[in-house]
């Protein structure tokens, strides 16, 4: 039987493979995607994003985080003692089944094919599907094939991981009560995430980190605020932690470091790094190149060693975000195409969920002393922002880093309430190279989170004015 043909075949239903499928959809392409999990969505709906956000909210809901802010301690919803993973978990499980039930409209509305089941290359042409349930592979051809299989914890097998005692970013959503005291190992989004979710829910956190400072990649001045406004106070951050080792103790975890400090938890969460979801592909029997830390290697517009054969998200490394991943799906499938032949963005925002959350667009105020910048730093505190005494998120600062000498805005930083909404101005502004002026002469609502931009670029132009009167 001769396989049979497709446009755009799609491996894997994350952010970047529905994004590359709704687009070549859009083209009118005979557009085929296979899953082989269980539920559609990929990382982003089923274990990572989503479900992570939707603690964060809903901890600060049940908890009453922000009315405890403006009323005190007797006004708050619930206390965490009275709060159950089950109740947690029904949340969870409503947002994921509500997205799972999108994404089938968007397939269905789109005539997008959807074969369950794994995907193994044979050739750089033909990908043979072991359909679930099925009694032997179905054969497939696409004149282009798009890998967006996504990535993995990378998780050491000498770890003794039982989804309980010690867990992952799969299965710490899957532990059966609230612990009293928890471990994280790891100071990169993902620990520091969770980390101050589960202090916020009154959890006892040791972060153990390997770095000299939490998300070493943000400005330092935001990680200084985030350790110093740990909710509850209850994060212990322990910084340049050496060699490990993981075991289990009773109805403990424990990890002993390698300068003999042990330290024991209800719970041990490993969060260091990830992989990418490349075992199985076959990609052996492609002409497919993997990078020295078996990333598929692409280049600037998404395109493997292979002519036809795209790799997008994470599967791909770097730098690994659901809202890239999506323009990522896009620009591959529209550079597959031919239709347009372009690049990934070079100026993005981040955003970090943390409890107060963080985001940033543009450079840091290392990499402008390491460019030799002439530079002022206009801030805005929180505490002094109406809407921050309103809302009741006080804690947090807005830092927008000004040339000195152009007034041209070159990077913005968020902690606080709203952070990854108002990062979303910036981005624009510094898209279009704009000056701080943007932001002074124009009238904002009040009161806003967003005015933390016009305070912050009033005082960098106050710092500006001062010099030039000297």
């Amino acid at each position: 039987m001769n396989p049979e043909q497709y446009d755009f075949i799609i491996i894997g239903t994350g952010p970047a493979g529905m994004s590359a499928a709704m687009t070549a959809a859009k083209c009118r392409k005979r557009v085929l995607v296979v899953e082989k999990e269980d539920s559609l969505g990929g990382v982003c709906v089923n274990t990572g994003t989503f479900p992570s956000k939707t603690l964060r909210e809903a901890v600060l809901h049940l908890t009453g985080h922000l009315k405890k802010q403006i009323f005190g301690e007797e006004f708050c919803s619930l206390g965490s003692s009275e709060i159950s993973m089950d109740r947690l978990k029904t949340r969870l499980q409503y947002v994921r089944l509500k997205e799972h039930a999108i994404i089938d409209s968007q397939l269905e509305r789109n005539n997008i094919s959807l074969i369950r089941g794994t995907a193994t290359f044979i050739d750089n042409n033909t990908v043979a599907l072991h359909q679930v349930g099925g009694d032997r592979p179905l054969l497939v051809r696409g004149e282009i094939i798009l890998i967006a299989t996504g990535s993995r914890p990378r998780n050491p097998p000498e770890i003794p991981f039982d989804g309980e005692l010690i867990v992952d970013s799969r299965s710490i959503l899957d532990i059966s009560t609230v612990p009293s005291s928890m471990i994280i190992l790891g100071g990169g989004v993902i620990g520091s995430e969770y980390a101050t979710i589960f202090a916020a829910l009154g959890v006892r956190v040791i972060l153990l980190d390997k770095g000299t400072r939490l998300l070493k990649f943000i400005d330092q001045e935001i990680t200084d605020q985030l350790q110093q406004h740990f909710p509850n106070g209850y994060v212990e951050c322990i910084h340049n932690v050496g060699d490990f080792e993981i075991a289990t103790e009773g109805n403990k975890a424990k990890i002993r470091l390698d300068d003999g400090t042990v330290y024991r938890a209800d719970t041990l969460f490993f969060a260091l790094g990830r992989e990418a979801n490349v075992k199985g592909l076959g990609l052996e029997n492609t002409d497919v190149v993997l990078n020295k830390n078996l990333y598929i290697t692409v280049n600037d517009l998404y395109q493997t060693s292979v002519d036809h054969i795209f790799a997008v998200g994470d599967v791909v490394g770097w730098p690994s975000l659901a809202a890239t991943s999506i323009i990522q799906g896009r620009i591959a499938a529209l550079n597959a195409m031919q239709r347009r032949s372009e690049g990934f963005p070079t100026i993005f925002p981040v955003g970090i969920y943390t409890i107060p959350e963080i985001s940033y667009v543009g450079m840091t105020e290392e990499e402008v002393k390491e460019r030799d910048f002439k530079y002022v730093v206009g801030r805005c505190y929180y505490e002094e922002l109406p809407r921050g005494q309103i809302s009741g998120e006080s804690e947090g600062m807005l830092k927008m880093i000004v040339h000195k000498d152009t007034r041209e805005i070159l990077g913005v930083h968020i902690f606080g309430g709203g952070a990854t909404e108002i990062i979303h101005i910036a981005l624009i502004a510094l898209f279009h190279n704009a000056k701080i002026d943007l932001f002074i002469e124009n009238i904002f609502n009040y009161p806003t989170y967003s005015e933390a931009l016009k305070i912050a670029a009033l005082s960098a132009m106050n710092q500006i004015d001062y010099e030039e009167c000297r």
